[in-house]
């Protein structure tokens, strides 16, 4: 799989350290469209109720574990749609991703939504990744 980002110069530059515009993906074998993740473990309990952080943390756990499964990384995510119970956040959000996608960032929309499909839920995660 080739990956690369394209961000015209036409468009807002967001910077490296938030999004990629554009990521294409050439010569892929497998493409994966991953559902909404949230702070819920394997034993279906919450984790992390009214923090933030861990909820991010986890949500992203679980989309590794995903890709772990269909022989992915969080390297081949390529679109992120989040969904943020208070949008304040996103620093939050935007330090963790860092961490996670050190050198490209997926393309990405992020909103703010009135509420999430359980109340103790403060952010949902899908992502779309490419093998």
């Amino acid at each position: 799989m080739d990956k690369y980002v394209i961000s015209p110069g036409t468009v807002w530059d967001p910077g490296a350290q938030l999004l990629s515009q554009c990521v294409a993906v050439e010569n892929a074998s497998k493409t994966l469209y991953l559902s909404g993740q949230t702070a819920i473990t394997a034993d279906g309990q919450f984790e992390g109720v009214g923090d933030v952080e861990a909820q991010i943390r986890l949500s992203f756990e679980n989309i590794r574990l995903i890709l772990d499964a269909a022989g992915g990384t969080l390297a081949n995510v390529v679109k992120l749609t989040v969904y943020f119970a208070d949008v304040s956040n996103l620093d939050t959000y935007t330090a963790i991703l860092g961490e996670l996608f050190p050198e490209t960032r997926p393309a990405q929309t992020v909103v703010e939504v009135s509420r999430l499909a359980m109340p103790e839920l403060l952010i949902e995660i899908d992502a779309v990744a490419v093998l």
